[in-house]
């Protein structure tokens, strides 16, 4: 059955899964503004790819109902090491990050019951 409710979480999945994917698809592509903002936060040379290929992996993992708590997780940790990096260098994206970790959070909690059952229950 179809409800507000659901209809609301598969719009933000699907706008969550496409900010993602394209942040994840842009890095993977080393795009000179991100090569830069990495070096200049201090990470190892090409970290922003592992960055990239968590959000785009996220991303597409946020289609798929019995693995969106999974790509939301993904998503969480890749956020909170860019709220960490925003707060450490006084940026104001931290403020973006947290709205973001905040829907994630939501994915979250409505997919619970959705994720992989372990085997035996």
């Amino acid at each position: 059955m179809i409800t507000p409710k659901s209809v609301a979480v598969w719009v933000v999945q699907i706008l969550l899964a496409l900010l993602f994917a394209l942040q994840g698809i842009i890095k993977l592509t080393s795009a000179p503004v991100w090569v830069a903002r990495f070096k200049a936060w201090g990470y190892p040379d090409h970290f922003y790819l592992a960055v990239g290929l968590g959000e785009l992996v996220g991303a597409i993992l946020l289609f798929i109902p019995r693995l969106a708590r999974f790509g939301a997780l993904i998503l969480m940790t890749v956020m909170i090491g860019a709220a960490a990096t925003h707060v450490l260098h006084r940026e104001r994206q931290v403020i973006t990050t947290v709205i973001l970790m905040a829907l994630l959070a939501i994915v979250l909690y409505v997919r619970r019951q959705t994720a992989i059952a372990p085997v035996g229950t």
